[in-house]
């Protein structure tokens, strides 16, 4: 696996943002976060210069407002951290974090069938 640097929690915050809404500037980003985080724009600055260092982020200078973008995948990007999410926390033993997880969080009827139909389909591979 090609692991990039990953993000911090607070970096997160910000990839979703720029993930759900596309390119933004410094004020729209803050906005965003306001209710969650209520970070200055110091704070929000120092992630976005982090991010950009790491790659995660890119910075187009050509307008008005400098608008700040996302370069990183959001599926690779949270493959990735999955999978070292796994390996660090859980030693690579999937059965122990989907079932901590399940144990952690309400799951509702419909979440329950798709988990089924999840597992259903990884065992009719496992049977090819």
């Amino acid at each position: 696996m090609n692991y990039r640097k990953g993000l911090s929690e607070n970096e997160w915050y910000i990839m979703q943002v720029l993930w759900e809404r596309g390119p933004a500037g410094l004020r729209e980003i803050c906005d965003a976060l306001q209710e969650k985080k209520r970070w200055t724009k110091h704070a929000v600055t120092s992630f976005l210069k982090r991010m950009l260092e790491k790659g995660a982020v890119g910075i187009d200078e050509s307008g008005k407002v400098k608008q700040y973008f996302a370069v990183w995948n959001r599926e690779e990007t949270v493959k990735e951290e999955t999978a070292s999410i796994l390996d660090r926390v859980y030693q690579g033993n999937l059965l122990y974090m989907v079932s901590n997880a399940v144990k952690e969080r309400e799951l509702s009827k419909e979440d329950i069938a798709e988990l089924k139909s999840i597992l259903d389909q990884a065992g009719e591979k496992r049977d090819e």
